[in-house]
């Protein structure tokens, strides 16, 4: 199971990487030597790095999103937490 899941994850990032990064078209029929897959609109630059600064982000909103979940989940239970103080 674990397998499977594994390689559809694997699967996914390789066809991202694709869509991302995809073969050239190009061509020497066009005067400009544009990909013409490529939009003709304003293009932004992008790189592997840049990428993977976009991820390591999103990777640290996830963890402070499960921060704020967990301490709101320990609010609502606050005696399940540490005593502090000697009972008795």
């Amino acid at each position: 199971m674990i397998a499977a899941i594994v390689t559809v994850v694997v699967l996914a990032v390789l066809g991202l990487a694709v869509v991302r990064y995809g073969a050239d078209t190009r061509s020497n029929e066009t005067l400009d030597a544009r990909d013409p897959a490529l939009p003709r609109g304003p293009q932004y630059a992008h790189n592997p790095a840049s990428d993977l600064r976009l991820l390591a982000a999103l990777a640290r909103r996830v963890a402070a999103q499960r921060q704020a979940w967990a301490a709101y989940d320990r609010s609502l239970r606050p005696w399940e937490g540490r005593c502090t103080r000697p009972i008795g």
